[in-house]
């Protein structure tokens, strides 16, 4: 949990219990007490929507990623249960909670509406890149989900929107997004925005990156023949797509981040209540119950990749990995990817760029596919690859990908559709392809799927054993 967030929380609750304490002292300067307003300014929202966003992206959700695509390893209490997909519907119910509450969609439409009364169309379309980027990422993860009825005070227990209309919503989301944050209009969240700083031209950007993103999200299901969950694939991924998943991809990508410097960042430091999340559960809350994976250090270790010494630290003098559940092994590095400060990428330029090298490749153009792979490596000062082509080009990029992307949910999504690194399931016969609804939910929404055998969402038909 981010300690901002806790300590608010204890203030509120404090405010509650001081709430019945009678009306012996009233008055100006008495009972207003400037440090709790009754209503929130549109860059409050905003401050609260980034921390609400960034416990999204960067917290449960992105520990269990990792450790489901063994990038790490859970090795102590809970997490042995989690890595060996032994999950329930209370296990990840705040983070589905926090889509739409706490700084979720509700306070971003309401940050919307506002900026839009005010003509403020550069703080709009921020708002609407993080609307977009969480309900895309949660489609991805769930599948049907409340969408179009949601953030509706009106309506109690909204419908759940099938995945590929999410998508389609949030396409229309980032196109919208683009537009307001072209138009020049507005002031903006300014220095609110912590990611950066209220620029609207790198918010832009970073929306059509997460366009490209999401467009791959639907290439296999639009490759895929016969029916899965019932229903056709490929005309889901149209639906999704609006078209060529692949070339509409490769057209997004191309007006994406353009270099490392532009990269979607979640701000850390090493204050107390400001740290990097995994940080805070490595190192301070669950010490030992997680490590680095067996198949991402042999993988480092293989390509001789000068990030294996960045991501994790030695134990008696080697880095070693483990698999789902078995040993002490290295953890994060606490001076790099472990360490309080270190600010942890989301949206980034080598995730446009490997977007652009698979997208040339599913279209052809085997040598412009291995220039965008080797820019993603140069980045990174890893040495150029020459003469790929075919399956072993395709396995580059992918490798290429699920390193870059370490400790990021996006990891396990490219996963599900390339099936790359091999990996052994660490239970059952499959990889997890999905998480379970929260129990939250259940209790309150009749409206909610049920779940049965369903093991792989409609944009995922395909398995990897």
């Amino acid at each position: 949990m981010y300690r901002p967030i806790r300590r608010t929380a204890a203030a509120l609750a404090l405010g509650g219990v001081l709430a019945g304490c009678g009306d012996f002292l009233e008055g100006p300067g008495l009972t207003t007490n400037p440090n709790a307003p009754t209503s929130a300014t549109t860059d409050h929202l905003y401050h609260a929507a980034q921390l609400t966003q960034f416990l999204f992206h960067e917290g449960d959700v992105a520990r269990m990623s990792s450790i489901f695509v063994q990038q790490m390893a859970g090795i102590g209490n809970q997490l042995i249960g989690r890595g060996r997909y032994g999950l329930s519907d209370q296990d990840l119910a705040a983070s589905m909670d926090a889509l739409y509450l706490g700084g979720g969609l509700v306070d971003l439409r309401e940050i919307q509406s506002r900026a839009a009364a005010n003509n403020d169309r550069v703080y709009a379309g921020i708002a609407k890149v993080w609307e977009a980027y969480t309900m895309g990422m949660a489609a991805s993860l769930w599948g049907d989900l409340p969408y179009s009825e949601a953030a509706n005070p009106e309506i109690r227990t909204p419908q759940f929107d099938d995945q590929a209309q999410i998508y389609a919503t949030v396409q229309g989301v980032l196109d919208d997004a683009i537009s307001d944050l072209g138009s020049g209009q507005g002031r903006g969240p300014g220095a609110v925005d912590v990611v950066y700083g209220g620029d609207a031209a790198r918010w832009m950007a970073a929306a059509y990156t997460l366009k490209a993103r999401f467009y791959m999200h639907w290439v296999e299901a639009q490759g895929s023949s016969g029916t899965h969950n019932g229903q056709d694939p490929a005309q889901l991924a149209q639906t999704a797509c609006g078209g060529n998943c692949v070339q509409k991809a490769l057209d997004a990508a191309r007006n994406g981040i353009s270099g490392p410097a532009n990269d979607l960042v979640f701000p850390h430091g090493a204050t107390p209540g400001e740290e990097n999340l995994w940080y805070q559960f490595m190192f301070v809350a669950r010490q030992g119950q997680i490590t680095a994976g067996r198949v991402l250090v042999d993988l480092l270790k293989e390509r001789n990749d000068p990030r294996l010494a960045e991501f994790f630290d030695p134990v008696d003098g080697e880095i070693i990995g483990s698999d789902p559940g078995e040993r002490d092994a290295s953890p994060l590095n606490r001076a790099g990817r472990g360490a309080a400060g270190f600010s942890q990428p989301q949206v980034t330029y080598a995730e446009n760029q490997l977007i652009l090298a698979e997208a040339q490749y599913r279209l052809g153009s085997a040598g412009a596919a291995l220039t965008h792979l080797n820019n993603a490596r140069a980045a990174v000062t890893l040495p150029a690859l020459g003469g790929l082509g075919g399956d072993a080009l395709l396995r580059e990029i992918a490798l290429e990908k699920y390193v870059a992307l370490f400790q990021n949910i996006e990891a396990w999504n490219d996963y599900k559709r390339l099936c790359m690194p091999v990996l052994q399931p660490a239970s059952g016969t499959e990889v997890i392809g999905r998480i379970l609804y929260s129990d939250n939910e259940k209790n309150v929404n009749p409206n909610v799927p049920g779940e049965g055998n369903l093991v792989r969402n409609d944009n995922d038909p395909r398995s990897c054993q």
